[in-house]
């Protein structure tokens, strides 16, 4: 049961860091910060360590 609100949690993460991602158009390296996160927590999400 804890296994999936921590799930649910870093989807919900994902999803904000997803939006902001796409959001703010102007600046290249918020981008790349945004996509190397992006890229953990989905591994996280996967399970995969």
């Amino acid at each position: 049961m804890l296994m999936y609100v921590y799930l649910l949690i870093l989807a919900f993460i994902v999803v904000l860091i997803g939006i902001n991602l796409f959001r703010k158009k102007n600046n290249v390296w918020f981008q790349v910060d945004c996509g190397l996160v992006l890229v953990t927590l989905i591994l996280r999400l996967l399970l995969i360590k």
